[in-house]
């Protein structure tokens, strides 16, 4: 009796199976049969339309022309009730959770717009020879913490340690760094300055350092040095008033010390920050000399000064990238290339102060100063690159005598940041000797009271060695093995927004049709 109950069920089961089957295979049959409807009928309107194309074009009259018919007949469509409706529905599901769902890639348009033909040699050697700065190509919108996050995001304590092995950093370069902020968290002055001579200055250049290594006032171990750092150098800026005397009025430390606020700014969003930052931008843009320049004092003379000018570069370039409100800013460093390439370049080398005519320390100034501002590929730029390949390199000597401003760790700044952004090959160079030079004449000082080591750098073989030697090669020497994670907030400024304007002399060179 079971037997044939189960034989029945069976007969029923696959009576309905084959009627589902059916089913599916008359809906997709009309399916086919609907979408061929169109396509036909679309064929046979290009047919007429050729043909008729054809006779007025050519002028040939066709004498007779046999209709062409069409009988479109109308096919008779069952119509599926609401039950067979659910079994298609649940069908499509069970194929739907098999079959895996693939997503076109989408490819963005200037990928998909490259050629071969547009590919040439040079192109590939110099994207072979190229860092690779495609994370702040778009840096002109950046007023945003979410956006200056991301500017900084190399400063982080996992972002240091993949731009160290990127860029050619390691352990040694990394302790020689941590070794010179506790040595200056150790010496901080009470106010957050360092020095006595020169403490708006040491201020600049100290929390420059510290911000360069992602540190800021919520810093666990540095916090508190970097906030005192900062509103130190608020209050003294908000407080000048153009007194003649004081330390703020000179160039050089207004410079300095807007370098750091911008940066600080940039880094931290505090509005207290911004105002001071401001101030000191507007004295630096209003100081410039009208053919672009700077010199002692923002004295508008004939007399102008690179070594002045590497400074306000940096300071106009941080406050840019920080989000300045104040748009005379790119003016004032579109003005600074023109100086550069115009009027301090010449016969290969920049000068200090006079045309072609400066020290190793002004190569790399002018260098620098021409690849913040997005010139790096000049003529000029590049010119300086070899002279320093070809002439100098990091050479500590201790029994060398040096005066005041001919110190070699000032030179070795601006050097190691141009030849960073001057490619591989020239960087991996200059970079396999810095890094130990540097590291290995790292003076050890006393130790912070929970055992950790500190360190501070003196000038090599200097004999003039002024009270605020020791700050001022500490942090010059700590800034320069910190180049591989903190560029990315200041350098590379778009191309576009670098070229936004062009000087009367570009005009002039169009005009007559020349490169």
């Amino acid at each position: 009796m079971s037997r044939m109950v189960s034989e029945e069920y069976d007969a029923v089961m696959d009576e309905a199976v084959m009627d589902l089957e059916s089913i599916l295979a008359d809906y997709r049959r009309r399916q086919r049969i609907e979408a061929l409807i169109g396509p036909i009928i679309s064929a046979l309107f290009h047919v007429v339309v050729l043909v008729s194309a054809y006779m007025i074009f050519t002028g040939k009259v066709v004498k007779e022309v046999r209709p062409l018919e069409a009988n479109v007949e109308e096919l008779e469509v069952k119509e599926l009730d609401e039950k067979e409706f659910e079994e298609l529905e649940d069908i499509e599901e069970i194929v739907e959770e098999v079959v895996p769902t693939v997503e076109k890639p989408e490819i963005p348009a200037e990928v998909a717009e490259v050629t071969t033909d547009d590919i040439n040699e040079e192109m590939l050697a110099a994207a072979e020879n190229e860092m690779d700065f495609s994370d702040v190509l778009n840096i002109k919108e950046s007023s945003t913490p979410l956006k200056m996050a991301a500017l900084f995001g190399s400063r982080s304590g996992s972002g240091r340690a993949d731009a160290r092995r990127k860029h050619g950093g390691d352990r040694m370069t990394e302790t020689s760094v941590l070794r010179a902020l506790r040595w200056l968290k150790m010496t901080q002055n009470p106010d957050g300055s360092w020095s006595k001579t020169q403490p708006e200055t040491m201020a600049g250049l100290g929390l420059l350092t510290f911000l360069a290594h992602g540190e800021t006032p919520g810093s666990e171990e540095f916090g508190l040095t970097v906030q005192k750092a900062i509103k130190y150098l608020s209050d003294k800026v908000t407080a000048y008033r153009g007194d003649p005397k004081a330390n703020l009025h000179r160039a050089y430390v207004n410079g300095i010390v807007t370098y750091a606020l911008s940066e600080a700014y940039g880094v931290t969003k505090l509005p207290y920050v911004k105002p001071p930052m401001e101030k000191g931008l507007a004295r630096v843009v209003q100081g410039q000399q009208p053919a672009g320049g700077y010199d002692y004092h923002y004295a508008k003379g004939s007399r102008w000064d690179l070594s002045v000018v590497g400074w306000q570069v940096q300071a106009l370039k941080a406050g840019f990238v920080a989000g300045t409100e104040n748009e005379a800013v790119l003016k004032a460093l579109k003005k600074a290339q023109s100086f550069l390439q115009e009027v301090n370049f010449k016969n290969g080398r920049f000068g200090y102060g006079t045309p072609g005519v400066g020290s190793a320390g002004m190569q790399g100034a002018g260098t620098l100063c021409l690849q913040l501002i997005g010139e790096g590929h000049s003529k000029e730029a590049r010119a300086g690159v070899k002279w320093i390949k070809d002439n100098d390199e990091v050479k500590w000597d201790r029994r060398a005598k040096y005066s005041a401003h001919s110190n070699p760790v000032y030179n070795w700044y601006y050097e190691t940041q141009a030849m960073f952004h001057a490619g591989k090959s020239n960087w991996n160079r200059w970079n396999k000797q810095m890094k130990r030079q540097l590291a290995s004449n790292q003076r050890v000082g006393k130790k912070t009271a929970d055992g950790k080591a500190t360190g501070y750098w003196e000038a090599p073989g200097r004999w003039d060695k002024p009270e605020y030697d020791k700050w001022y090669n500490t942090t010059l020497c700590a800034l320069s093995l910190q180049v591989y994670y903190r560029y990315l907030p200041t350098y590379k400024m778009p191309k576009k927004t670098a070229k936004a304007e062009k000087t009367i002399l570009d005009e002039i060179d169009i005009d007559i049709e020349m490169e």
